[in-house]
């Protein structure tokens, strides 16, 4: 049984030496004739591989580059919203003013207008009055020039005289 055993390990042996020849015989085979190919191919996929990478990091330059002048555009709005808030304050406090200097101004002219009005009818009030004193004392002047006035007859004229006033 030994030579048995012997024999078949010999056989194992012959047949793992035969299977490692093939296989290095394979191996040169597909080297020599498939090696350059599929280098080629690997290289050609690593080449593609390093180009999605590299356009992968572009666009996430690019989204990065975007994102931050998005950010700024949008920090930019608000600024700007409020720059034009802040003049549209400013400029109606200053048509308010403007509105109520305008007012005082308006009212200041009617208040002279009618001072000056007041004036000119006390004035023509006052003239009035004086062509009626004349008048009246015209009138007593030519009563008293036609009779001789007692002194009942001149309180007379003169209660007269105030009466007409």
């Amino acid at each position: 049984m030994n030579e048995e055993y012997l024999e078949l390990i010999s056989l194992n042996i012959w047949h793992i030496i035969a299977t490692i020849g093939n296989l290095l015989v394979l191996t040169w085979i597909i080297k020599k004739l498939l090696w350059d190919r599929v280098q080629a191919v690997l290289a050609e996929r690593r080449n593609q591989v390093d180009t999605i990478y590299q356009e992968a990091e572009v666009s996430r330059s690019e989204a990065e580059k975007s994102r931050l002048l998005y950010r700024n555009k949008l920090d930019n709005a608000d600024e700007e919203a409020d720059s034009i808030i802040r003049q549209a304050t400013e400029r109606a406090d200053r048509l308010s003013d403007e509105i109520v200097a305008e007012a005082e101004k308006k009212a200041a002219d009617a208040i002279r207008k009618a001072d000056a009005d007041i004036a000119l009818e006390k004035k023509k009030a006052m003239n009035e009055l004086k062509d009626e004193i004349s008048g009246i004392s015209v009138q007593i002047a030519q009563s008293v020039v036609q009779r001789e006035i007692s002194e009942e007859d001149h309180k007379e004229l003169i209660d007269s005289f105030i009466e007409n006033l």
